[in-house]
């Protein structure tokens, strides 16, 4: 007689691209009609920020819990395309057509900030609140009511950036990803495809960059950039209180949540990979 086979209770969704590590699944946040762009989580309560097209050109600000799925519209906040969390202060800050405004969710207080005239393509705060102007794709940074221009990033052209643990430079445009290091005006070219379309930093202070079919993560400044899941779709990642991806795409924001191969079932080729 045969004997019975007897498949771990886990499966695998996505696995790594480095299949002795791990393998991810597939948890489902968010799912709506239209595309979730930048992505922010407060960590000391595990709530994801979002902001989506609400239609006609405006961006909603959206909160979700993670752990119970609820999914709230922030009110108050007009045009909301980026989104940024502050570890220091626990403040999340929304900025769009509207300049930039500051939210404490434990006092659920709102207020903008006293900056006239900006249009906000991205933030990223680390004692100082950095943003990107739309149309000219500038960095800058706020200090003292003052806006000035982030040196370093002066006369580029950036999509998104942001400062590692050791306030090096990353950031992102139409021609790759570059690194600048701290004290260094020098953008040096780390890859230039596939094309990225979005950045974070995880808990730990490492980098990762999304495009239309990955996820990469960044080796320091001697640079690799290392493929960690092929994924479609990938629009903004964020990483949540226990350093899990979440990403977005078209139509969801999904957690994905690592598993050993000691104990999971590969459901894409029917493989037990312990």
């Amino acid at each position: 007689m045969a004997q019975a086979v007897t498949f771990p209770k886990k499966f695998c969704d996505i696995r790594a691209d480095d299949l002795t590590k791990q393998c991810y699944l597939k948890e489902t946040l968010v799912s709506m009609a239209h595309s979730p762009n930048q992505l922010a989580v407060d960590k000391s309560t595990n709530t994801l920020y979002f902001s989506f097209d609400f239609g006609q050109g405006e961006y909603m600000p959206a909160v979700v819990n993670i752990d119970h799925k609820k999914v709230t519209v922030l009110r108050g906040v007009k045009d909301a395309f980026a989104v940024a969390y502050d570890t220091e202060s626990k403040e999340m800050y929304f900025g769009g057509s509207h300049g930039i405004y500051r939210y404490h969710p434990g006092q659920k207080q709102l207020r903008r900030l006293a900056m006239e005239n900006l249009d906000i393509w991205w933030l990223f705060v680390k004692k100082r609140i950095y943003f990107i102007k739309f149309p000219s794709l500038n960095a800058y940074y706020y200090d003292n009511r003052t806006i000035k221009h982030v040196s370093q990033l002066s006369a580029k052209m950036v999509h998104q950036f942001v400062f590692d643990n050791d306030d090096n430079v990353f950031f992102i445009n139409t021609t790759g990803l570059y690194g600048i290091k701290k004290d260094s005006d020098e953008a040096v070219l780390l890859r230039d495809y596939p094309r990225f379309l979005g950045m974070a930093m995880d808990n730990k202070g490492q980098i990762y960059v999304c495009s239309d079919d990955a996820i990469f993560v960044v080796s320091k400044m001697v640079q690799k950039v290392k493929r960690v899941v092929n994924i479609q779709g990938v629009l903004g990642l964020t990483f949540d209180r226990n350093n899990n991806i979440i990403y977005s795409d078209s139509h969801e924001i999904v957690r994905l949540l690592q598993v050993s191969n000691d104990n999971y079932y590969d459901t894409l080729n029917n493989l037990s990979l312990k």
